[in-house]
């Protein structure tokens, strides 16, 4: 997720999943993972068919495409890399903060002082 505020509103922004196997009989197909994120997004009070484009590129995520209705963008580390920046853009001294502190907090010394 994506966390910030804007106009003194917190929000959050889903901005990856990965695949979650619940049922023994769950696999990685497409169905499957349609049916995931279908329950996911319920969570959040959100539809299906509010997705807009899917980032991927393998047969799976192509035909996950398919059954959304939504297009796919292949995958592009790079230009997905720079969507995010430029979402994040007016986020960059926050973000740059939280930088700072994860790399000191990177040994299990320095992390058990938050508790």
């Amino acid at each position: 997720f994506g966390s910030y505020e804007k106009d003194g509103v917190h929000v959050q922004q889903l901005l990856s999943l990965t695949t979650i196997i619940h049922e023994p009989d769950d696999d990685h197909s497409a169905k499957t993972h349609y049916t995931a994120i279908k329950s996911f997004l319920a969570l959040y009070k959100k539809a299906i068919k509010q997705c807009v484009f899917f980032v991927g590129d393998n047969c799976g995520v192509n035909k996950l495409a398919e059954l959304m209705f939504v297009s796919l963008i292949g995958c592009a580390s790079h230009r997905l890399n720079l969507a995010v920046k430029a979402y994040t853009q007016q986020h960059v001294d926050e973000l740059a903060k939280i930088q700072q502190l994860m790399i000191k907090l990177r040994t299990l010394n320095q992390a058990s002082k938050l508790l």
